[in-house]
């Protein structure tokens, strides 16, 4: 479920890894064994999960712990219900053009997700974490967002303007803590295109890695019916992230 954010978010690092029943370590090494099979690209790194969560008045505190990947999809394919689930703290962006297009990106074949439909964002690492265990979040989605669509969040020639403005929490079976901004861009659906063909271009001469296969344009008047039309998989969040920008602007 995706809501929408009026406070501070604040995440902190616990030293302390998640420490997992034997029993599920087992079922989780025999799971992750099979989908490696089925998708030799996998990689088991690290992930951080929410274990503790507070609203309070004026900011949204969260407590992170270590584990890793295998445990994540695990949760996600599976479901582990209780207190070893893995709550996973991932960041992103909804940019729209300055036209009125969203930009959601299609995965590579050679990712986790192939195919899949995302806007742009990703896990932690330990370049978000400063020294004191406070999570940059707005780092992360910078770092992200320059990796995969070669845009630099703070170019006042290509962003207009950037806000945190969503977060997906946890619904039922969904274990998941997404905080999400919403940046506006100077540049056209067309600019946007030709911009990010020259950046995979650049990729794929130095031999680099290539997350986004392709991206699609979705005209923000007929959204969610262009989402629906689009036969690829999709993130669970996105659906519900497009419908409630669209409201939220539809108030301003």
């Amino acid at each position: 479920m995706v809501i929408k954010v009026n406070k501070k978010i604040e995440v902190t690092k616990i030293e302390e890894k998640i420490q997992l029943p034997q029993k599920l370590q087992i079922q989780i090494e025999n799971f992750w064994k099979k989908q490696l099979i089925e998708n030799p690209h996998l990689f088991n790194g690290e992930i951080w999960s929410v274990t503790k969560f507070e609203e309070l008045p004026d900011k949204i505190k969260m407590s992170i712990q270590k584990t890793n990947y295998a445990h994540y999809l695990f949760d996600e394919r599976v479901g582990i219900e209780g207190k070893y689930a893995c709550y996973n703290l991932n960041c992103g962006i909804l940019l729209e053009t300055h036209d009125g297009y969203y930009i959601v990106g299609e995965m590579n074949d050679t990712t986790s997700y192939p195919n899949g439909l995302q806007i742009s964002g990703g896990n932690l690492d330990q370049n978000d974490i400063k020294s004191d265990g406070q999570v940059d979040i707005v780092n992360n989605i910078a770092r992200e967002l320059k990796e995969e669509l070669g845009i630099d969040l703070f170019d006042k020639n290509i962003v207009q303007e950037y806000e945190m403005r969503y977060m997906e929490i946890p619904q039922g079976k969904r274990h998941s803590y997404a905080p999400m901004m919403k940046g506006i861009l100077k540049i056209t659906a067309k600019q946007m295109e030709e911009l990010y063909n020259n950046y995979k271009n650049e990729l794929e001469q130095n031999g680099q890695e290539i997350e986004f296969a392709k991206l699609h344009f979705i005209k923000k008047e007929n959204a969610i019916q262009e989402l629906k039309s689009l036969n690829y998989p999709k993130r669970p969040y996105l659906e519900d992230l497009i419908s409630l920008d669209i409201r939220t602007r539809e108030d301003i």
